[in-house]
């Protein structure tokens, strides 16, 4: 008799536990985000270590229904510095203040992220027969956080903000489960680029796919890769084209994308063609009543911000003076447009090299910002992810940096502080988190780093192979003489 081999059922068993995992985890984390909710205010409820921060954050929720009321309003945006905050006991009464509304209202988003902030008004039509406070359109979204409402219009107004704020969550949430479906349908049977969806289950993704609305322009990223690895070039650009207009960080893929399809010049112009066509799409705010200033306002804001030296790389691994100024300016510039030079020298082999490539420009261009903006980390999940089954390093070190992100925020900012109180004493806990937010830094730009030359030398390397793999299969092809 032949003896019976043992099944393995480890796969299988892994398998399973993955796929409840992708199931379980984000509808858990979504309902204990809204079991930390307040139904008339945005703040959570106080906490000795401000621990409901590790899994809800009521500011940039705050920004995002304050720029959505005031877009309601049929205010222009163009506002050119962020409002000023005032004490959180003069709060009320600042608000309750009559005066008239400023001429423009300020805006740090693109106006087609404007559109949801707006939309999580219209499903709740009756806010407009509310009475609102005179000053509450021009105040600052950090007051709007953390103000306990004093009076019954401002019971009412809160809970406006709380219903629209839910209502942005509920889309951020769906964007989430649809980033994990298109991970696993992957970018192409052939291209075998498919996976990496535990990434969107770290600490560090999960807080800001609830929290942030950047898992929109990461599932619209993975939907043109998707397309793309389906030969769907115009899809891809459309796809494209509306990460771009969510946020801007997108654009430093055309090029690549562009590079890649070069050799069906066809596909590359239409890429290229609906592509920008997409971007015209930037101006329907002219339909609703904005100007050019206001269009263009966000951009300035965001291409002019001042420095922020503590948690970046300049003053770290680069000089301070290199953050602001014209010097700043063209250092990173110069810095951009040579790495994309480098990314476009040589062709793109397959679709991974468009995704290394692009990966690796990415890194670049967050690597060098003059503000830290932790929200990044789900940027690079939709690049990265998918190449962790050709490349199995990336899914540690991605992990290790999604570690380090998460503790610097939000730990780092909101917990650890009370908790450094407690450990070594209110004298020692201000240099405790100073070397502890340094430490973190360099992990954090190391950690890039080695990703950056692994993901280098993996896609150059590759293509490498690739040529002398080419050759070895047609050794008939002429050699044209030169000299």
């Amino acid at each position: 008799m032949t003896p019976t081999l043992p099944v393995n059922s480890t796969p299988t068993r892994w398998r399973w536990l993955r796929i409840a995992l992708l199931a379980l985890v984000p509808p858990l984390a979504l309902a204990g985000w809204q079991a930390l909710r307040e139904p008339d205010r945005m703040a959570p409820p106080s906490s000795k270590f401000y621990l409901p921060s590790l899994l809800y954050d009521e500011f940039d929720y705050s920004a995002m229904a304050l720029r959505g009321l005031n877009a309601e309003l049929g205010r222009n945006a163009g506002w050119p510095t962020l409002p000023r905050g005032t004490s959180y006991e003069a709060f009320s009464a600042s608000i309750e203040h009559p005066r008239p509304v400023k001429e423009r209202y300020f805006l740090e988003y693109p106006h087609t992220a404007l559109l949801l902030f707006r939309a999580g008004y219209w499903v709740q039509p009756g806010w407009r027969d509310l009475a609102m406070p005179p000053g509450l359109p021009d105040c600052g979204y950090h007051n709007l956080a953390g103000h306990s409402p004093e009076t019954d219009g401002q019971f009412a107004f809160w809970r406006v903000f709380v219903v629209a704020t839910s209502f942005y969550a509920c889309i951020m949430f769906a964007a989430w489960i649809a980033l994990i479906l298109v991970l696993e349908w992957g970018y192409g049977a052939e291209s075998n680029l498919q996976g990496g969806t535990l990434l969107l289950l770290l600490p560090g993704a999960l807080f800001f796919a609830l929290n942030r609305f950047d898992v929109l322009p990461a599932l619209a990223t993975a939907l043109a890769f998707a397309a793309l690895g389906r030969r769907r070039v115009a899809l891809a650009a459309v796809c494209l084209g509306a990460a771009t207009l969510l946020k801007v960080y997108p654009v430093l893929f055309a090029p690549i994308i562009v590079r890649y399809l070069w050799p069906r010049p066809k596909e590359a112009i239409r890429f290229l063609a609906v592509y920008v066509a997409m971007g015209l799409f930037a101006l329907h705010p002219l339909l609703l009543g904005e100007d050019f200033t206001g269009i263009v306002a966000p951009y300035k804001f965001q291409l002019t911000r001042p420095p922020e030296i503590g948690l970046t790389i300049y003053g770290c691994l680069l000089p301070a003076d290199l953050a602001d100024g014209p010097l700043g300016s063209s250092f990173r510039l110069a810095s951009l447009a040579a790495m994309m030079a480098w990314m476009l020298a040589t062709p793109v082999a397959d679709l991974a090299g468009v995704l290394r490539r692009s990966a690796m420009i990415l890194m670049v261009f967050v690597g060098l910002a003059v503000f830290y903006s932790p929200q990044w980390i789900v940027w690079f999940i939709p690049l990265l992810g998918p190449l962790i089954r050709r490349h199995r390093w990336l899914g540690c070190w991605h992990g290790l940096l999604d570690a380090v992100n998460y503790i610097t925020f939000p730990m780092w900012f909101f917990v650890l502080p009370e908790l450094a109180v407690a450990w070594v004493g209110e004298s020692s806990a201000g240099p405790f988190m100073m070397t502890l937010g340094n430490v973190l830094r360099y992990v954090r730009f190391g950690v890039c780093g080695l990703v950056l030359v692994h993901l280098a030398e993996s896609e150059f390397s590759a293509g490498k192979r690739l040529v002398r793999s080419l050759a070895r299969r047609w050794p008939q092809w002429p050699v044209r003489a030169t000299g």
